[in-house]
C-alpha cells in the first residue's frame, strides 16, 4: 500500500464532467488499496473572474480581503470532488489549508509555509478516507489569518504536504503530458522529456516556465521528493519524472523556456549607497533582476538592470525619495529572455556557438552559466528564435 499526493490543476477540474472524471480515477486507485491525499486548484479560470470582479469594485482592493475571496476558487474545487466521489460510495472528506494546519507567515497573497500540523489529515488517511485538500492557500501561525502562497500555489501546498507526510510520490496533474522540451504552443514539434533533475526544473521553472511553482520545486529538491508531471486528460502517459540522476561529462540542453515581460534599465547618478538601495527595494517587491551590472561612469555609479516591468513605477518612486537626479534610460522595452536550460555548458564551447549561430539577429545580452544560457532579445522575434534553437539543440 503506498500513499501518494496527487495535484489537480484548473483545467483538471475545469467543468463538472473534469470532476466527474478525476474521481473515476481517484476511485480506481483507492480500490486498488493505495491512501490518496488529493490538493486542488480552482476551476478553470475561476481565480482570476474572482478577481476581475474585486477590481470592478475597487482598482486597489485590500490584499487581506482579496485572500479571503481568492481562497474560495479552491474550496468549490475540493468540494464538489468530495461530493463526486462520496457519490461513487468512496470514503472521502474535504479540508481548507487552515482545517490542514497549513501555517504560514503573514505576508498576504505571498504567504511562506511555516509549518504544517496536518492532524486531521492523518486521521483520516487512517479511516482509509480520501482525503481532498483546497490547494493555495494556509492561515498564519500568529494572527490566525487566511492567506493564499501565490500563483501557482496549489503545486506548492502538494509537495509540502508530500514531505510532511512522507508520501511515496507527489504526482502533478495538468493539462499536458509531461515537460516538454518547449512551449508547445510555440513549437509544435516539442518533445515530452521522460527524466529530468531538480536542478534543471528549477531553472527552467525560475526562468518562465509555469509547469510547476518554482517555489515547490525548490522544496521537492531540498527534501529529494520524487515528483511526476503526467497528464489528467491522457492517463496512459508516462509523462516526466523528476529526481536527482544528471548527466556525467557531455553538455546537454534539455529544454527551452522563455519570458516576455521584461525591461532593460539603465540607472545613471548612483551614489555610493544607490545600489543597496535599488536592491534592497526590489527585495521588498519580491523581484529578483534577471541580468545586473554595476559600472562607473564619470566617476557616479551605473546599474543595468533586466526587470519585470510591472516593477518600474514602483522602483523610481522608491528610489526617488532617497536619491536626488537619478536618470533612468530605457535601452530596449519589450524585452524577452529566452533561457536554455541544460547541464554541462561550460565544457562544450559549441553551445554558446550554436545558440549564436541559430538566431537572425544577436542578442542584446548574454548570460551564461553552466546549467543554463540566457539570450535576451527583442519580444518581436520571440517565436521564431525559439522554433530555430529547438531545431538546432532538438531536431
Amino acid at each position: 500500500m503506498a500513499l501518494f499526493v496527487q495535484k489537480y490543476g484548473g483545467t483538471s477540474v475545469g467543468t463538472l464532467e473534469r470532476i466527474k472524471a478525476v474521481a473515476e480515477h481517484l476511485s480506481s486507485i483507492h480500490k486498488a488499496g493505495h491512501k490518496l491525499l488529493v490538493v486542488v486548484s480552482a476551476m478553470g479560470q475561476q481565480t482570476d473572474e474572482l478577481l476581475d470582479m474585486a477590481l470592478d469594485l475597487n482598482d486597489q482592493p485590500p490584499q487581506r480581503e482579496l485572500d479571503m475571496l481568492l481562497s474560495a476558487g479552491e474550496r468549490i474545487s475540493m468540494s464538489l470532488l468530495a461530493i463526486a466521489l462520496s457519490k461513487l460510495e468512496v470514503p472521502t472528506v474535504s479540508f481548507t489549508g487552515s482545517q490542514s494546519g497549513i501555517l504560514t507567515d503573514n505576508v498576504f497573497g505571498n504567504a511562506r509555509i511555516i509549518r504544517i500540523l496536518g492532524d486531521r489529515i492523518k486521521r483520516a488517511l487512517e479511516l482509509e478516507k480520501i482525503v481532498i485538500v483546497a490547494g493555495f492557500q494556509g492561515m498564519s501561525e500568529l494572527e490566525k489569518e487566511i492567506t493564499t502562497l501565490g500563483r501557482g500555489g496549489s503545486d506548492l501546498t502538494a509537495i509540502a504536504l508530500a514531505h510532511t507526510l512522507q508520501a511515496d510520490r507527489c504526482q502533478i496533474f495538468k493539462d499536458v503530458d509531461g515537460v516538454c522540451s518547449a512551449d508547445p504552443r510555440l513549437v509544435q514539434s516539442a518533445k515530452i522529456l521522460p527524466f529530468l533533475s531538480w536542478d534543471s526544473l528549477n531553472h527552467l521553472t525560475w526562468f518562465g516556465s509555469g509547469v510547476v511553482h518554482n517555489r515547490g520545486v525548490h522544496l521537492s529538491k531540498k527534501f529529494r521528493i520524487p515528483l511526476e508531471i503526467r497528464s489528467s486528460f491522457n492517463l496512459n502517459t508516462q509523462g516526466t519524472l523528476i529526481g536527482g540522476r544528471k548527466e556525467v561529462e557531455n553538455a546537454i540542453v534539455y529544454a527551452l523556456t522563455h519570458r516576455t515581460d521584461l525591461i532593460w534599465l539603465k540607472i545613471y547618478n548612483l551614489s555610493q549607497f544607490s545600489s543597496h538601495l535599488t536592491f534592497k527595494a526590489l527585495a521588498a517587491m519580491g523581484e529578483h533582476p534577471l541580468y545586473f551590472i554595476h559600472s562607473r561612469v564619470h566617476n557616479k555609479d551605473c546599474l543595468d538592470l533586466v526587470i519585470s516591468q510591472k516593477h518600474l513605477a514602483n522602483l523610481q518612486e522608491t528610489l526617488n525619495q532617497s536619491e536626488k537626479g537619478l536618470v533612468y534610460e530605457t535601452q530596449v522595452q519589450n524585452l524577452a529572455c529566452l533561457t536554455l536550460v541544460g547541464d554541462g555548458f561550460w565544457q562544450d564551447a559549441t553551445i554558446l556557438k550554436k545558440s549564436a549561430t541559430a538566431l537572425s539577429k544577436s542578442p542584446v545580452l548574454v548570460d551564461y552559466k553552466n546549467a543554463f544560457l540566457n539570450l535576451f532579445i527583442e519580444k518581436e522575434g520571440l517565436s521564431d528564435a525559439i522554433a530555430a534553437l529547438h531545431a538546432e539543440f532538438f531536431n
